[in-house]
């Protein structure tokens, strides 16, 4: 099993939280988002990770250092997540644990993701409708429709940002993605080339992560949304820890 976290953009939308640094290096609970999905990942024994990078990417290198292996996209700032994957697409040749950068999530989600045994499953969470940014609508295990303008009647669920690929597929997947470079798309998400098979009617599956807490980190709502569950994690903890005082 290989991991690949896709790291190369900007982060325009959240600069007055990070500033002129890779949203990935958000620091969350004396944490950086990065580092430690790097550290859950390792403790499930993936140990081949490669960071795919493009902003500001000698930063990433100081915080990761040895920990990973780094694949730069030179052209991140004209390109979007589909090139970044592209220009990488030598790493797609086993099991693959994709995941964008600006997750946050329990180390549960990753234990859900590593779990998977179809050819590709795209994580999404059920209890997220009205608030959701990107949308699946699904038939059972199935994604039947996709996108942000999807009306909350529509939407059944939210991509939650990882995938895991069985390398089953993985051929499938890089000639589609072949095919969509060759076409000039390069603005798309790498996400976009999985779409293209839901819209060509085949199937793409779903594993529902609900009751489990994660968030992207996008903008300054989903911080503020982040930083008040480990706020309420941190308030339950103690609360848990004196119990336990008073009853030894």
């Amino acid at each position: 099993m290989k991991a690949i976290i896709m790291a190369a953009g900007v982060g325009s939308r959240i600069r007055s939280v990070i500033g002129d640094k890779p949203k990935c290096l958000i620091v969350a609970d004396g944490e950086t988002l990065i580092s430690r999905m790097v550290r859950i990942l390792k403790s499930r024994n993936v140990k081949e990770i490669t960071v795919i990078t493009g902003y500001r990417s000698e930063l990433i290198h100081e915080e990761l250092g040895s920990r990973v292996n780094y694949f730069h996209n030179p052209f991140f700032s004209v390109t979007n997540s589909i090139a970044s994957l592209w220009l990488a697409r030598d790493l797609l040749n086993d099991h693959i644990i994709l995941m964008n950068a600006d997750l946050y999530v329990e180390e549960k989600v990753i234990d859900i993701a590593l779990s998977q045994t179809r050819h590709v499953v795209m994580l999404s969470d059920s209890s997220r409708i009205e608030t959701a940014d990107f949308r699946f609508g699904v038939d059972g295990d199935r994604i039947v429709k996709t996108g942000n303008n999807l009306s909350n009647h529509e939407t059944d669920c939210e991509y939650v940002g990882i995938v895991r690929i069985d390398r089953s597929f993985i051929g499938e997947f890089k000639t589609r993605m072949e095919h969509m470079i060759q076409r000039a798309d390069f603005r798309n998400w790498w996400e976009g080339v999985l779409y293209s098979f839901i819209n060509d009617n085949m199937t793409i599956y779903h594993e529902d992560v609900i009751g489990t807490f994660w968030t992207e980190v996008d903008h300054l709502g989903d911080y503020q949304r982040l930083q008040g569950w480990l706020a309420k994690r941190a308030s339950l903890t103690a609360i848990i820890s004196e119990e336990n005082l008073l009853a030894s």
